[in-house]
């Protein structure tokens, strides 16, 4: 009797497992399947859009204070303390920039996204204070993340040049195959020519919604290219675009208190930049 209803016990209980690990398995299905829904969403509102700007490319870029448990102020990670790919999960903002898919990597699903050097430098305890009320003993460990089709990820790498202020970051993606091609501009604009910038300034950004800014091209001197164009906090980083759809620029500086000036580099300082930027990641 007694072995008999522990049959059953036990019978039972595996019936409930295996119905719990098959309702486990439909909500992670489930899951999957409302994301890929979103993103092809997503794919079918900017290939709506108007004109030669490539919406699929932009990327939106954040810093955050990096924990080991999600919301846990107790488990922040510190630098030097703790290790960097055990601190998964993102704390509080710090700040944000823009950015914009140059290439991909289809065996690899990699995404390489031009943005602005000085927001890939690492941030300082000063200017961490200056962007959040939280206080620290010890330097946190920062996260760099992108968001790139409505999904977030953390950026693997970067490479930089401080002269140009242009950084390469790179990031994987299963849904890399919507980012659009891209070519960079084989001359510097004219005086007037008209110029376009998607950005999310003052972290004003919206996985559905592409802001898309126009202005005029002041010209170039030997060193920079200058724009009418709306740009301030958060606008670092945004490729500027000509009426082809090639990026001629990245918006590296604004100016304060009128925001409608903006400065970047050379088109052919972007072309420098990145081919050394990928013979050094090949290596």
């Amino acid at each position: 009797m007694g072995v008999v209803m522990f049959r059953e016990i036990a019978v039972g209980f595996m019936l409930s497992f295996v119905c719990f690990v098959q309702l486990s398995c439909c909500n992670v299905n489930k899951y999957k399947s409302s994301n890929e829904i979103y993103v092809s969403y997503l794919n079918k509102k900017f290939n709506k859009s108007k004109g030669n700007i490539a919406n699929h490319n932009f990327i939106f870029l954040a810093k955050y204070v990096l924990t080991k448990n999600h919301n846990d102020y107790t488990k922040v990670c510190y630098k030097g303390e703790d290790n960097y790919d055990e601190c998964h999960d993102p704390l509080t903002p710090i700040n944000s920039a823009s950015g914009f898919v140059v290439k991909v990597d289809n065996d690899k699903g990699k995404i390489y996204a031009l943005t602005a050097a000085h927001w890939c430098e690492e941030i300082t305890k000063d200017e961490l204070y200056d962007s959040t009320e939280l206080l620290f003993d010890k330097m946190p460990l920062i996260g760099y993340y992108a968001t790139f089709m409505g999904n977030e990820y953390r950026i693997n790498s970067y490479i930089m040049d401080y002269t140009s202020d242009l950084c390469l970051v790179t990031f994987n993606s299963r849904y890399y195959k919507y980012a659009k091609k891209v070519r960079i501009g084989k001359s510097d604009p004219d005086i007037g020519d008209s110029v376009y910038t998607i950005s999310a300034p003052m972290w004003s950004h919206d996985p559905e919604l592409r802001q898309h800014y126009v202005g005029k091209s002041s010209g170039c001197d030997d060193f920079e290219c200058a724009f009418t164009i709306p740009a301030t906090y958060g606008s670092s980083g945004s490729a500027v675009i000509n009426e082809k759809g090639e990026i001629i620029s990245v918006i590296s500086r604004a100016a304060v208190g009128f925001n409608n000036y903006a400065i970047g580099a050379k088109p052919q300082q972007i072309e420098e930049f990145l081919e050394k930027a990928y013979e050094t990641l090949r290596r």
